[in-house]
């Protein structure tokens, strides 16, 4: 069978369009979750080394949460991590840091490091989010907070909020729940 120079380019342009929507999908990027989290968190995350121990989970959304979780009227970061030994899940809260201070104070909850009676995996959770002081004085079976707490559960079982108590980072069990 022999093709005529038309015939030709028509088959080449047919089969030029196929092999471009083909291909078409490999130029698009995949979009990279860490680039949601603050770039001073993601630089203290990798200065501190605790890449060595841990890795950024993306399981909750939002990926980060930010409030002022400590009580000192700078906003915090929150971020899910999990430990790379043994698995376990948790959270590194990120301090913003004060303008005199050389470090950044990170706190470690669950990922292999226990709070209180609650454990040291937090696996089980699969929501969070911030709940302001404000909601909080609403709130009559719940203690007050002076700063903005973690709310954190797994969907109709069990919830509470991971608070600061002025030296550490304690849990609370949501006590409406128990009603």
């Amino acid at each position: 069978m022999i093709f005529e120079g038309t015939q030709m380019k028509k088959i080449f342009i047919l089969i030029l369009i196929i092999t471009s929507n083909l291909f078409a999908q490999e130029g698009r990027l995949i979009p990279n979750p860490i680039r949601n989290i603050p770039r001073w968190v993601r630089t203290e995350f990798s200065v501190r080394h605790l890449d060595d121990n841990y890795t950024v989970s993306y399981q909750l959304y939002p990926y980060y949460l930010r409030a002022d979780f400590n009580g000192d009227s700078r906003r915090d970061v929150a971020i899910q991590i999990v430990e790379k030994k043994s698995g376990k899940t948790g959270f590194a809260i990120f301090h913003t840091k004060k303008p005199q201070a050389l470090t950044i104070p990170i706190s470690i909850i669950g990922a292999g490091t226990s709070l209180t009676r609650i454990g040291d995996d937090f696996k089980w959770v699969n929501f969070w989010n911030v709940t302001s002081r404000k909601q909080m004085f609403d709130k009559k079976s719940l203690p007050v907070f002076d700063e903005d707490v973690i709310s954190i559960g797994k969907r109709d079982s069990t919830n509470g909020y991971i608070y600061w108590d002025g030296k550490k980072y304690s849990w609370q069990r949501n006590k409406e729940q128990l009603n």
